[in-house]
């Protein structure tokens, strides 16, 4: 494809991209070796994926990057995960031409459908969001509410008191989750089989693709049996998720989870880490009243992820026509 001088190229498996990695967050920079990868196996989603990347060029010189994935396996439809456009060459189309060449280049390949996720709030945002619009994607849906806050702010929070930690952490044992017993770890899943009571989307046993952050996983036990686990994994040097945390139903009223959210976030003041984030979907509300009536109020950035799609078989039609 070329627009103006401007070519636009999906990369062979073998391409350098090293230039490349400035222009994509750093979570997705080592899907840029383009080889086939576990795409999210730290939030609980092992799936096989192809990486993409189309590329503009002018003269030989990178302007932008378009980055996503393919399933291997069937499942939900590619997904567009980053765009970049260098900023002195901006407002000139190249985003939007990116985004029609990474539609074209799925297209080519046999998909009719794409999706995207992105977070709102941001400054380049706004832009992004005319793009879609201006290339028919469906309206955006609010998935997920994210927040990055320090650690040692939230502790601060009323909702930490001293005295309604003593209150909501009698009879529980809090206790790094790297210390667990494996055979507590089979107990828990086995009882689960046996009789279902952990929420599908938080069982543990769905994280172990990727190793949890040893500083800030939290588990609590009651009457000697595992509960309760708030398990977290490193972002990068500087930051630590919240990836998933649950409560047996019995003991979760009055917030009783509480106590490890506290002792999670102690350890990682204790580290000196400088943030932390949450990122809840909209299906689960009581976690997202907790985050907007004590986490929003101190984050340093909180904002709302947003989730697009758009069918591509037309577009396959289109390229068919004379």
């Amino acid at each position: 494809m070329s627009e103006a001088g401007i070519t636009f190229e999906a990369l062979a498996a073998g391409a350098p991209t090293d230039a490349l990695a400035a222009m994509t967050f750093p979570i997705y920079r080592p899907l840029l070796s383009l080889a086939p990868t576990s795409r999210h196996p730290e939030q609980g989603d092992p799936r096989r994926i192809q990486p993409l990347a189309v590329v503009a060029r002018a003269g030989g010189e990178l302007l932008g990057l378009a980055l996503g994935e393919q399933p291997l396996a069937g499942g939900p439809p590619p997904e567009l995960l980053s765009l970049f456009v260098r900023p002195e060459v901006r407002q000139h189309g190249i985003g939007a031409a990116l985004v029609g060449a990474f539609e074209e280049e799925l297209v080519r390949r046999g998909f009719t459908e794409v999706a995207a996720v992105y977070t709102a709030g941001k400054p380049a945002i706004a832009a992004v969001e005319r793009i879609f619009a201006g290339r028919n994607w469906e309206a955006p849906r609010p998935r997920t509410l994210s927040v990055r806050f320090p650690p040692a702010r939230a502790l601060e929070s009323d909702l930490f008191s001293p005295r309604r930690m003593r209150a909501l952490g009698a009879g529980l044992d809090l206790f790094p989750w790297e210390s667990a017993e494996r055979q507590e770890l089979e107990e828990i899943r086995a009882s689960h089989e046996r009789q279902p009571w952990i929420t599908p989307a938080l069982a543990p046993w769905r994280f172990e693709g990727a190793d949890f952050d040893p500083i800030s996983s939290i588990g609590a036990r009651y009457r000697g049996a595992i509960v309760g686990w708030v398990l977290n994994h490193r972002v990068d040097e500087r930051t630590v998720r919240f990836t998933c945390s649950f409560m047996r139903k019995d003991i979760s009223r009055r917030g009783r989870i509480v106590p490890l959210y506290h002792e999670s976030l102690r350890r990682l003041a204790a580290a000196g880490v400088p943030r932390a984030t949450f990122i809840t979907p909209v299906v689960y509300p009581n976690m997202i009243r907790f985050i907007e009536r004590w986490i929003a109020p101190i984050a340093e950035f909180s904002g709302e992820t947003r989730g697009v799609r758009k069918r591509l078989a037309a577009a396959a039609d289109a390229a068919d026509r004379p």
